[in-house]
């Protein structure tokens, strides 16, 4: 019998995953033959990137609902269940600030807006405690900022970053050891208010005014418009390609979106509406419908031209082509191919001062923890460790990925200018022949800070 290699290691890893996303789009695949042939190494190969994609509870919820219990190794399902038994005690310890929260507005008459999270179900997501998540985020106006700010903080929600536009606040500080904790309620969740500009800034105040109140959860709260939900899913799935981490699973939520308003003849029309209006966002919501149909398979819409994907700018087509499948599917927590695309998207900092910056950043990295009103000396001590753990991680990082980003830079530059020799056609209908992909590298495992940063970093 031969050898298991590394690179079959990772071809048997991939050919999973991509089971498991078929699996997760579709009811009515037959599971159990895709699953036949893995081992438990190669399903607990494949663990660290459920959590990382977003996609384990999602999973798991699938299997136990479809009777796919015996096609997964015995101790895989144990470690699903578990995850998704502690993102229950986690969703509702959310729901509980989420509570309190709305009602303090209500009684101030602050106008709000729930962004994301639990605002995503049942159109996205069918259950909230099948989505991790390790943030809340509010949109609300610039006069009512400081009174939010003094209401988030009563529920014991420290300051971390005030950008002026952004006001984050953090909750827990204790490190996190296994990807897995994560998922439980003592674990590190911050807190973002999002602050229109009372006199500048007109989206915002539109998106405020279009705002819907819902009864999410038994909880009586004031979330965007089902249009707005759909249109800023594609912005932030635009705006995290455009940085080192993406989730597919924002992709699955954005498909299961468009599906599930497949013949609101009314919805798309005010979706073409509202993307008219917001800068990028035709372009974002075109290349969130191409990922979801690479990745999920076809797209089932009555009242929407979803031909919308195959009309992509030409070279933000090929990157997609050339890298989606690198930045969603391998087992790497981040790299700097994105800066690419950021030269391809209207409005994003391509300059070569700023470039550089993404490369060779020159200030620290953020902290990723924080001190504890009653930090003993030991604690403190061992929250130094860690952040100079993370400084020399960060700096591996980017001494490993900008050396690949030279290399990449450059193959990019070729093919672009063999496709533009080739002709239009070829660009857009051959883009894949342009970009095989080039190299089989998978970066280091991450840690737990690496893999869901958001939870104590910016």
């Amino acid at each position: 019998m031969p050898i298991p290699t590394r690179n079959s290691a990772v071809a048997r890893r991939r050919q999973l995953k991509q089971a498991i996303l078929e699996v997760c789009a579709n009811a009515d695949t037959p599971a159990a033959s895709l699953f036949t042939g893995f081992s438990e190494d190669d399903w607990q190969g494949v663990l660290r990137w459920l959590d990382m994609s977003g996609m384990a509870l999602y999973f798991i919820d699938r299997v136990r609902r479809s009777g796919l219990g015996s096609s997964l190794p015995e101790r895989i399902l144990r470690l699903l269940d578990l995850r998704l038994e502690r993102n229950r005690e986690r969703t509702r310890a959310m729901l509980e600030d989420v509570r309190m929260l709305a009602g303090w507005f209500d009684a101030a008459s602050i106008e709000y807006a729930l962004l994301k999270g639990i605002s995503l179900t049942p159109d996205s997501v069918p259950a909230n405690c099948l989505r991790w998540q390790a943030d809340l985020d509010f949109l609300v106006r610039r006069k009512d900022s400081r009174l939010a700010c003094d209401y988030i903080s009563r529920l014991g929600y420290r300051l971390r970053l005030d950008t002026g536009d952004t006001v984050e606040f953090i909750w827990g500080s204790a490190r996190i050891k296994d990807v897995a904790e994560l998922y439980c309620a003592e674990s590190p969740r911050a807190f973002e208010l999002h602050i229109a500009q009372d006199d500048s800034d007109v989206r915002a105040r539109d998106v405020l005014a279009r705002r819907r109140t819902r009864l999410l959860e038994g909880i009586e709260l004031s979330t965007l418009s089902p249009t707005d939900i759909l249109v800023r899913q594609a912005l932030h799935l635009s705006k995290h390609l455009c940085g080192e981490r993406t989730r597919i699973s924002w992709v699955l939520e954005f498909k299961r979106h468009v599906e599930a308003r497949r013949g609101d003849a009314a919805f798309w029309a005010e979706v073409e509406s509202i993307a008219n209006q917001e800068d990028n966002a035709g372009l974002a919501i075109s290349m969130a419908l191409w990922l979801a149909r690479e990745f999920f398979g076809p797209l089932y819409v009555d009242h929407f031209d979803h031909r919308k994907a195959d009309r992509l700018p030409a070279r933000v087509r090929m990157w997609l082509q050339r890298y989606a499948h690198d930045v969603l599917i391998s087992d790497s927590i981040a790299s700097k191919h994105y800066t690419l695309l950021r030269a391809e998207i209207p409005g994003q900092a391509c300059d070569s001062k700023s470039l550089r910056r993404l490369l060779i950043p020159l200030h620290l990295p953020f902290r990723i923890t924080m001190p504890s009103p009653r930090e003993t000396l030991a604690g403190r001590v061992g929250r130094w460790v860690t952040e100079a753990r993370h400084f020399f991680t960060r700096l591996r990082f980017h001494a490993i990925e900008g050396l690949w980003f030279a290399i990449e830079a450059s193959r990019w530059r070729k093919a672009v200018a063999r496709c533009e020799e080739a002709g239009p056609s070829r660009i857009i209908a051959g883009a894949g022949l342009c970009f095989p992909m080039s190299r089989p590298y998978e970066r280091p495992e991450a840690t737990p800070d690496e893999v869901f940063p958001e939870t104590v970093t910016r």
